[in-house]
């Protein structure tokens, strides 16, 4: 099968705007896939802040209603 690709196609389109997008996003992905990215899982520390904030609402909240 000798099928273009979604992204390969509309960077082949006719319009200029769709044609700039899928050409930007293409580039984009080949950087990314290039490079050795490396991705970290989310650990406690980083959601902290969040979680209190979350909590401080909820708590705030339970005491306006009851």
């Amino acid at each position: 099968m000798n099928k273009k690709s979604f992204i390969q196609e509309n960077m082949d389109s006719k319009d200029v705007f769709i044609k700039k997008l899928y050409t930007d996003l293409h580039g984009r992905i080949q950087e990314f896939e290039k490079e050795s990215s490396r991705i970290e899982k989310m650990k406690m520390a980083d959601a902290g802040g969040s979680l209190f904030i979350v909590g401080a609402i909820v708590i705030f909240l339970a005491a306006v209603i009851i």
